[in-house]
């Protein structure tokens, strides 16, 4: 079990009411999410973050009272899976997940950027390259599971974005196919410049929050008014 998994805080605002937002959820909203600055953080008993702000935005606005657990992404995958948390936040849209639950609209969005490691001299992600290269991802995301979709050699089963910039760093790996703003978070946990390494834009994509399909089919009303709550919490 990872050691997040017994990292738990609660976060309860306002009183139970009486009005339409309240009616349309449960008591208290189980949710369930990882530590992955600047989206979601665990600091001095706070989860905070980005996506956090946004999500409690919309639960004041519903009047939806909620617990949060941090946990690592598999716990709360399993978590939602078996019906422990009611949803999991924030993810990418996957075809796995929506076997059993249901993709909100876009709470952020991020991007998907590569890195190269220095020692490359040339940084084309091309056919040829794709066959020569060893590239590594964050184990079990999407862009772990793009990189083996597209035939790249992945190596290792790097759990976090500060190993996968030691494998760079090292030259352990040609390549990186890494969260942006992660990424900029751990060069400047490591004291390294912005610009260390050569780097590309590979494509955006929009991150929400999943709730399980039973969920969903008990409080019909919940996720549509989610949804449209979301914009007025987007700056």
């Amino acid at each position: 079990m990872s050691q997040y998994s017994v990292k738990l805080f609660m976060l309860l605002f306002g009183v139970y009411c009486a009005g339409a937002f309240a009616a349309a959820g449960p008591e208290r909203l189980q949710l369930a999410t990882q530590e992955w600055p600047p989206y979601q953080t665990y600091s001095s008993d706070t989860i905070a973050g980005l996506s956090v702000n946004r999500l409690k935005c919309v639960l004041r606005q519903l009047e939806q009272p909620y617990k949060l657990t941090m946990t690592s992404w598999e716990n709360a995958q399993l978590g939602l899976q078996s019906e422990q948390q009611d949803a999991l936040f924030v993810a990418e849209k996957s075809v796995l997940m929506d076997k059993f639950a249901v993709f909100s609209s876009p709470l952020i969005y991020h991007q998907w950027h590569w890195y190269f490691s220095n020692s490359l001299n040339d940084i084309n992600v091309s056919s040829t390259n794709k066959l020569k290269w060893k590239v590594a991802a964050k184990f079990g995301t999407n862009k772990w599971f793009h990189l083996h979709q597209e035939g790249f050699e992945v190596v290792k089963k790097p759990r976090n974005v500060i190993t996968l910039l030691d494998m760079l760093m090292h030259n352990e790996v040609d390549a990186i196919l890494v969260d942006e703003l992660s990424m900029q978070i751990a060069l400047k946990k490591r004291g390294m410049a912005k610009n260390s390494f050569r780097t590309k834009k590979m494509t955006t994509k929009p991150l929400g929050v999943y709730f399980h399909k039973n969920f969903v089919k008990k409080y019909p009303e919940f996720l549509p008014k989610f949804n449209q709550a979301i914009p007025s919490c987007i700056e």
